[in-house]
């Protein structure tokens, strides 16, 4: 095996993809557990192999830095030279300036389990009703076929979509799963999931919920 070592101590955080990966479903495995560990903190954690084999709760090294390696390869974690923090307001302050962001026309919403809107921007509040009641059903759906969708299709659901003629998203809905919370986040045109706003909103959530 490849001898692995790191080159300097930065500051970590996950990518975008490396944000969605973390609250794509719930299967406790390693690279999953690093992204959780990396975004429970208020700010970006320094990578040291002493603090990965903590957060990974692995005693060999190797073993770790191999996750880690894996995890860079996937383009799933990121290294800045200063600290990153999480900071503003309340959260629901936080996620109604994040949500624009996120969808080609700044049109979102993010909805609990029950169907509660948490927050909502670019729509009025019947709208917000109306999708948040849809939401509801959806995550019944997905909790009720997501298992199914994978053992007979090979399809990790990973969100639902109302779609145009020429197979665009016009409202799209992708679960989030954070700590014992299952969420909806519901956009509006295009989604823009790469973009960092996308990040903030996983990292507020997993601070507040995880």
């Amino acid at each position: 095996m490849s001898e692995y070592q790191l080159v300097e101590e930065f500051y970590l955080l996950p990518t975008t993809a490396g944000a969605f990966y973390a609250v794509s479903g719930r299967e406790n495995e390693p690279i999953r557990r690093l992204m959780l560990v990396l975004l429970k903190q208020e700010t970006s954690l320094q990578i040291n192999t002493e603090n990965l084999c903590r957060w990974l709760d692995i005693s060999d090294e190797q073993e770790a830095l191999a996750i880690l390696h894996r995890a860079q390869t996937l383009s799933l974690v990121q290294g800045f030279q200063e600290p990153q923090q999480v900071s503003g307001p309340g959260v629901g302050h936080k996620l109604q300036n994040i949500l624009p962001h996120l969808s080609s026309i700044g049109k979102g919403l993010l909805v609990d389990w029950n169907g509660l809107s948490l927050a909502h921007s670019g729509m009025n509040d019947t709208t917000a009703d109306m999708l948040s009641a849809l939401s509801a059903d959806l995550i019944a759906v997905q909790t009720r076929h997501a298992e199914r969708l994978a053992e007979n299709l090979g399809l990790g659901a990973q969100g639902w979509a109302a779609v145009d003629a020429y197979g665009s998203s016009r409202i799209g809905a992708w679960p989030l799963f954070v700590g014992d919370e299952h969420f909806m986040l519901v956009l509006l045109g295009e989604p823009r999931l790469n973009q960092p706003e996308f990040i903030s909103l996983v990292w507020v959530l997993i601070n507040r919920y995880g």
